[in-house]
């Protein structure tokens, strides 16, 4: 996060504001390396509050789906039986990163 802050008449403090999220992203392969992709999310945004008041900033969503298996080892391996030996569950989340800022004039 990158906060640039303007002092303005009044007990104004203007704040130039600049917020990223990242998260790993899926695997690449290139070259015989591997190497992780990273997912960001940026914005930027620009406002104007009095000296002491708590600014919250929210809106960077993140969205994840996992597929989770679960299986007895040889059992689940097994023509038409292997079925009743494992389990497949997918699950959904989603987060939103929210930010307090309270700017003080020293």
């Amino acid at each position: 996060m990158e906060v640039t802050p303007i002092i303005q008449r009044s007990n104004k403090i203007r704040l130039l504001l600049k917020i990223s999220q990242n998260t790993p992203g899926i695997a690449l392969v290139q070259g015989g390396s591997e190497h992780l992709s990273i997912d960001k999310q940026e914005i930027m945004t620009e406002v104007t509050i009095h000296d002491g008041e708590t600014l919250m900033l929210g809106g960077i969503f993140q969205q994840k789906q996992q597929q989770h298996a679960a299986k007895i080892p040889f059992l689940s391996s097994l023509p038409l039986l292997g079925i009743l030996f494992s389990h497949k569950r997918d699950q959904h989340s989603r987060h939103e990163l929210v930010i307090f800022i309270t700017p003080k004039l020293i």
